[in-house]
């Protein structure tokens, strides 16, 4: 049976479009921001214009530096919510609510290697901190900039803060999903693995969409 006739590739192809769809909009956003933070410097007094998306604690978020809206949060939280099913459908265990093995295995073979404490403080800070609080842990930031260096996902800026380099990740995960689209070797344990959590959800979730199904149906009567 060719790769292309299994669930997991049409899923993966559909994956694609709408994720390749969104990321060029976000860039939009982000370009769009970097456009106005020129022009603020350009026309007011104010220079400190913060070119990350900073946490509500941080010292020139409180002091009224200029904000402006870039989605480098839902930016970032796309791209992780691609990194987890990618490193789910690549690895051969059938546990995939384990995001921290989901991540390991979609990072084990870049190149150059993520190193372990990087890897953590993606998972624990920015990974975890966006998805149950909206901002990371302890006031780290995020950023898409024409400036951002090109070769590390989290770089230290010039004050010394860690910042999460979305231009990088971006890459890394827009390179990863089109290269797994294609090695069909892989499309055995792939399609293995998108069985198992097709069937966790329809074990873990039918019930209650068709409870909620039912109730809606019945208050419209």
């Amino acid at each position: 049976m060719s790769h292309e006739s299994t669930e997991v590739y049409n899923y993966l192809v559909y994956l694609k479009k709408y994720l390749f769809g969104d990321l060029e909009l976000f860039r939009g956003l982000a370009r769009n921001a970097e456009a106005e933070e020129l022009r603020i410097r350009e026309t007011s007094i104010e220079t400190h214009v913060i070119p990350t998306t900073q946490s509500p604690n941080s010292f020139l978020f409180t002091f009224g530096t200029p904000l402006i809206s870039r989605c480098t949060i839902p930016h970032a939280s796309v791209l992780f919510s691609t990194i987890d099913i990618l490193g789910f459908l690549i690895r051969t265990e059938p546990n995939y609510k384990r995001t921290t093995k989901n991540f390991k295995n979609f990072f084990e073979s870049l190149s150059p290697p993520i190193t372990e404490n990087e890897l953590s403080v993606l998972i624990e800070v920015y990974r975890h901190g966006i998805t149950h609080s909206y901002f990371p842990k302890l006031g780290l930031e995020i950023s898409y900039h024409s400036t951002n260096p090109t070769e590390r996902i989290i770089f230290k800026n010039e004050l010394g803060d860690l910042v999460l380099n979305i231009n990088v990740l971006e890459t890394i995960v827009t390179e990863r999903l089109s290269e797994l689209i294609n090695k069909s070797e892989l499309y055995n344990n792939m399609d293995n693995q998108y069985r198992i959590l097709v069937e966790g959800y329809e074990n873990g979730c039918r019930t209650i969409i068709n409870l909620l199904k039912s109730r809606l149906q019945n208050s419209e009567l």
